[in-house]
């Protein structure tokens, strides 16, 4: 130990980052020194003994060992700085997590002939590994999808038995977001008809269980059309199936064509004296369709036997007979010249006649798949041939309009593929200029703190920047539920005329600093009060007209307008958008309601913006039952029509009762009520401290779940009136802090008023919160309005 004391000065004074001393000796090596940093970059909250107490090896398996050792031996014997990336063991589990991803960066200290040291410096790169391990994941799914071209497909977590199917699946067949105890639900419902339940019951069986299955044929309730259903197992290092990835392909007529074939050829050539055989060289199966008294084959032979069969049956029954040589199923040169290769011979054994006859009734990629084969005698021989022919004929037709679907397939899967590749472009591009603007003014702020006039400029750009920020957060999360069927409206009554007036001045000012003219002509729209829901209302026509500003040029106009039109039972509304911008390709227009469509071309690279706009405002008009229409011509405008039909509503709209709620929520005086807010992140704690404090609130504050339950615990009742809690946290996160919270013995505390405040902002956060005992959820970043209204909701 006396020879690491000439370090000290390195890794606990001099340098302030995490920092560890390495020993190599005899051939192994061992971190002898650390500083606090480093325990913090590990997130561990233990002494620095206990962690040098354990030795590396228990730290690293073989793999990551090898690979921290030879960057060590590099470093001793070359004296230059080395790196590498270990995945290391969290023996004490402290943190919640099982193992962390470090990057380590060497420096050589001192070198003996016994013992060396090397100073390592290390950052904790789990996060990004996680992220490179999902981006991964999410490739290898849609590479899966588009190698299957199929309609419906879904993916099955085998351990949990969840089903979670695509949005085609959920539009046609009802089935929700997320099936659980799969397959049952879905049989439930009807969408497998009742004769092919136990069938697909056990067919899942075998998917649990990790083996492989077949492709089935099973008519689906769409129409009972015959659907190709195939599933692709994925398993874990240990060879363990961990999900399966299912697809549905529709049968099309020509897969159908080959279904029927077989009672086609019962119905047509069984009528003859013939023997019927279908055969598939590649699978090496074989179906007798008919066999009366020429050949004598077992029921269950294979492809082989029959080969072999006939090539020893046409030996021993022919003389001299040139056509029956090389009749093998397996010879390359069978249909050399066709798909049709046949003749007739004597049988000298039966003294007739006999016709053989092969034909190729389906190839893949030029491999013979399917061939019938018949053997008839000669007088029957003309009108089986005819038969055939037609057979053939009708093969080739529908295998055409099969290839047709399949590429008609692949090219809407690669449409669909190139949109989500080109909205997560789209998405990094959006989210980087707002944060730009917001870290470049907040850095100009600081370095003209004392120069009021420029502060509040920067001020008011950081504040838009992060308006931006949130509209693209929350469209995605819009879409999150659109997809997921949980969108609902909130009608309350309004006058149309006047939430079209606010739209228009909330975008007023853009578009008149654009250098745009702006008409807005809505007196036609009266002043009826009608039932609508006036966030997504308004949310539709500022999307429309944020449209119209991104894409007119300076100097274009930009109309809103609306009229009331004639209707029996409801107020129907047209209102329109109109814009002389620079349109749109008759072939987006035909895309412009997909989800992350974007028109590719410079105008519209150049503009901020996911795709997501408009299939939001689709969306939204179709709950309301309405329909949106658009006109458009490159390089001349466009125009959307809305037409909404509303039921006429009784009541006031001059403040509706959450209005009420909102402005008595924030003129209240909270003095002596203490709210205890737990955030692992001391920003997010200091910005709730100013928040609260500004409305009289007495703050108290914890960083973990584990210090929450203790508090609470040791508190009296009243000490606490309401708890504001992250979710995301280490050692112990929000939802289990809240069940030990409600498991409290003191009735009291236990039914403190706690509150979710997270960044999980999606329908299944606010469910699992619910789930664990909270009151209400507030979604970070909140609005202030937001929070003191909920606050206000739940103190006692």
């Amino acid at each position: 130990m006396q020879a690491l004391k000439k370090f000290d000065d390195i890794i606990f004074s001099k340098f302030c980052g995490p920092a560890a001393v390495i020993e190599y000796r005899n051939g192994e090596v061992n971190i002898v020194a650390i500083n606090d940093k480093y325990l913090e970059v590990l997130k561990l909250n233990i002494d620095r003994q206990v962690y040098l107490d354990t030795r590396l090896q228990d730290r690293l398996d073989d793999g990551n060992l090898q690979v921290y050792l030879n960057a060590v031996k590099k470093c001793i014997a070359t004296g230059e700085d080395q790196k590498c990336e270990t995945r290391r063991k969290m023996v004490e589990n402290c943190c919640g997590m099982d193992y962390v991803w470090l990057k380590s960066y060497m420096v050589l200290l001192e070198k003996g002939d016994d013992v060396s040291y090397i100073f390592e410096n290390i950052r904790n790169i789990t996060n990004e590994k996680n992220t490179l391990d999902t981006l991964a994941d999410i490739e290898h799914r849609y590479v899966a999808a588009s190698e299957q071209l199929n309609i419906y497909n879904w993916e099955y977590t085998i351990a949990t038995k969840e089903m979670r199917p695509c949005y085609r699946c959920m539009r046609d067949l009802g089935v929700p977001a997320v099936v659980e105890n799969y397959p049952e639900p879905v049989i439930e419902a009807g969408i497998f008809p009742p004769d092919y339940a136990d069938m697909y019951r056990d067919y899942m069986r075998r998917i649990d269980a990790g083996e492989a299955v077949p492709e089935v044929d099973i008519p689906l309730t769409v129409g009972r059309i015959p659907f190709r259903i195939r599933y692709t197992t994925e398993f874990d290092e240990q060879g363990k199936p961990v999900r399966a990835f299912g697809s549905a392909e529709l049968i099309s007529e020509s897969e159908l064509g080959r279904i029927r074939l077989d009672s086609i050829i019962i119905d047509t050539l069984a009528a003859e004296d013939a023997c019927i055989y279908i055969v598939e060289p590649v699978k090496d199966t074989m179906r007798i369709v008919k066999q009366e008294d020429i050949f004598d084959i077992k029921e269950d032979a294979t492809c082989r036997e029959l080969d072999v069969y006939i090539t020893g049956f046409l030996n021993e029954h022919t003389e001299d007979c040139e056509d029956c040589r090389d009749m093998s199923i397996y010879n390359p040169e069978l249909f050399g010249a066709g798909d049709r290769r046949g003749f007739v011979f004597k049988d000298v054994k039966s003294n007739r006649w006999l016709s053989l006859f092969y034909r190729v009734i389906e190839r893949k990629d030029d491999v013979v798949t399917r061939i019938l084969i018949t053997v008839a005698e000669v007088d029957t021989l003309r009108a089986q041939k005819l038969e055939a022919d037609k057979l053939i004929a009708q093969q080739k037709a529908e295998l055409e309009d099969r290839q047709k679907l399949l590429f008609d397939a692949m090219n809407a899967a690669n449409r669909a593929n190139m949109a989500k590749t080109e909205f997560f472009s789209n998405l990094s591009h959006d989210i980087r200029t707002p944060m730009s603007a917001i870290n470049g003014f907040s850095k100009l702020a600081r370095e003209e703190i004392d120069d009021r006039e420029k502060l509040e400029e920067y001020l008011d750009k950081i504040i838009t920047a992060s308006d931006h920020l949130m509209n693209l957060i929350n469209d995605i999360l819009d879409m999150s539920r659109i997809e997921s069927g949980k969108m609902e409206l909130s009608p309350t009554p309004v006058r149309i005329k006047n939430l079209c007036g606010e739209c228009a001045d909330m975008i007023r000012d853009e578009i008149k600093e654009k250098g745009l003219n702006f008409t807005l002509d809505i007196d036609g729209l009266g002043e009826d009060t009608v039932k609508c829901d006036k966030l997504r209302f308004r949310q539709v026509i500022l999307n429309l007209l944020s449209n119209a500003y991104k894409f007119t040029p300076k100097g274009g106009n930009i109309l809103l307008a609306g009229k009331l039109l004639d209707s029996k039972d409801k107020l129907t509304y047209e209102i329109r958008v109109k814009d002389t911008g620079i349109g749109m390709s008759p072939e987006f227009k035909e895309h412009i309601w997909e989800a992350f469509a974007r028109e590719d071309k410079g105008a519209v690279h150049e503009t901020q913006g996911t795709g997501l706009g408009m299939a939001i405002v689709k969306s939204i008009v179709n709950l309301m039952q309405g329909t949106v229409d658009l006109k458009t011509e490159q390089g001349k405008g466009s125009e959307f029509i809305i037409v909404l039909p509303l039921e006429p509503a009784q009541g006031s709209t001059e403040e509706s009762a959450e209005d009420a709620a909102v402005r008595e929520a924030m003129s209240r005086n909270y003095e002596g009520r203490t709210i205890f807010v737990v955030d692992d992140t001391a920003t997010n704690v200091k910005l709730a401290e100013y928040v609260l404090g500004k409305f009289g609130f007495k703050v108290r504050t914890a960083n973990c779940g584990i210090d929450a339950v203790e508090t609470v615990r040791n508190s009296k009742p009243g000490d606490i009136d309401l708890i504001l809690m992250d979710v995301a946290m280490p050692v112990m996160n929000g939802l289990e802090a809240t069940r030990r919270i409600r498991a409290l013995e003191n009735p009291e505390l236990a039914s403190i008023p706690i509150i979710a405040m997270t960044a999980n902002a999606f329908e299944s956060d606010i469910k699992a919160a619910l789930a664990a005992g909270m009151n209400a959820h507030v979604p970070k970043p909140f609005r202030r309005e937001d929070l003191i209204t909920k606050i206000a909701e739940n103190l006692k």
